[in-house]
């Protein structure tokens, strides 16, 4: 986020990092709030709602203890991953950094995006770059086997968010690229969601779009291999991501496996039996921020669930004078709770549990967020606490 900040000294290393670096103020940035400019220039300020100061080198120590001593199911989640990687062909540095999450002594650097089209925004892949720096630089830092994880946020059901690609064509003018809008299927997750053959005449307008160069043809025929009628979009996005830098190590994740439901069975039973907690919690986190001269991210709905249900669509869980409401359905607590038990791939998380989520699988110690991610983030530290989740640090 900022190169010159405080934060930009985590990735200093005089003896392999290149003298010259470009410095970038984000003070300057339009849109940028006070609460990200503060962690990256003042985090003292912030330090209440976060688990510790990423610039600081017992934080990362204690961090990487809470992590290692956290219960997991890690040669599950391993095998998951290892499942996922198969199915896209991943490069052989991504299976075998994969393997390291059964290590109990492993750690992971983790970030996400939703699985925007062709790779998505540009900050999807600084933010992957960065958690592989990050791995690098814990590795060496600390002793301890480090992997870059990305979190494709594949359940969001926001169509709009992934269907478009902006790219500079060859006048150095922007152009906007886009799939037709889904009908129908609104709250559907997008990461399943199969290709059509729209994608084809999309492809060949970034062919027609892009600068030509010496690497057009290549980039653009590994696009269509992965952009193909048939595939899903956060396969497609895995695909690409992994082409691009699976070699290096990058293990990716599609948040939509059902398999790994039943790894995190117990956190959708904990919001069943403690409902509206979970938003209690960071709406409270969020007034506090406020009373600071900060501004609050997400605002939780008194009578809502930190989780969906998952019919085809993802339905909010509302809660009605003692009962569960879901659509105009009612449900006995007793019986919805006994489906997350059973049936966990029937729920989904929403963004306040997502991180909960994420790091009861993966032993995450610290998350690559962007500005707007740091401000939700900065309302979970009593959710974390309310799960018996370590809180991992947070890098701008």
């Amino acid at each position: 986020m900022a190169s010159n900040s405080p934060d930009s000294r985590l990735l200093a290393n005089p003896q392999s990092e290149p003298a010259t670096r470009l410095a970038v103020d984000v003070r300057r940035f339009p849109g940028v709030r006070r609460l990200a400019v503060d962690y990256a220039y003042d985090f003292a300020r912030v330090a209440p709602f976060f688990s510790g100061n990423p610039v600081d080198r017992q934080a990362w120590a204690e961090a990487i203890a809470r992590s290692q001593a956290h219960n997991r199911r890690r040669a599950e989640v391993a095998g998951i991953v290892a499942a996922q990687q198969r199915q896209r062909g991943a490069p052989l540095p991504a299976v075998e950094a994969a393997r390291r999450l059964t290590d109990p002594r492993t750690v992971a650097i983790v970030t996400g995006q939703q699985a925007g089209l062709f790779g998505g925004p540009l900050y999807t892949l600084l933010k992957a770059v960065t958690a592989l720096q990050l791995a690098d630089h814990v590795a060496r830092e600390h002793g301890v086997p480090t992997v870059a994880v990305f979190w494709i946020d594949a359940e969001d059901h926001d169509w709009n968010e992934v269907r478009s690609c902006t790219v500079f064509d060859d006048a150095f003018g922007t152009r906007t690229l886009s799939l037709p809008m889904r009908s129908g299927v609104d709250h559907a997750p997008v990461g399943p969601t199969p290709l059509d053959g729209s994608i084809g005449p999309v492809l060949d307008e970034l062919a027609q779009a892009l600068p030509k160069t010496e690497f057009s043809a290549s980039l653009l025929a590994q696009l269509r291999r992965e952009y193909t009628p048939g595939v899903g979009v956060a396969e497609a996005f895995g695909c690409w991501l992994e082409h691009v830098l699976g070699d290096r190590g990058l293990v990716v994740y599609d948040s939509s496996d059902r398999a790994a439901k039943q790894g995190v069975a117990d956190v959708f039973a904990r919001e069943l039996s403690t409902p509206g907690e979970t938003g209690r919690l960071a709406a409270a986190a969020g007034s506090d921020l406020i009373t600071r001269g900060y501004h609050s991210q997400v605002h939780a709905q008194e009578d809502g669930l930190a989780l969906f249900r998952l019919d085809g669509a993802r339905r909010p869980i509302r809660i009605q004078n003692g009962q569960f409401l879901v659509g105009d359905t009612r449900y006995s607590p007793d019986a919805l709770r006994r489906e997350a038990a059973t049936r966990p791939d029937g729920f989904s998380p929403n963004v306040l549990l997502r991180p909960i989520v994420q790091d009861t699988l993966f032993p995450t110690v610290c998350y690559v967020a962007g500005p707007n991610e740091l401000a939700y983030l900065g309302q979970l530290r009593g959710v974390y606490q309310h799960f018996g989740v370590p809180m991992p640090l947070m890098h701008p």
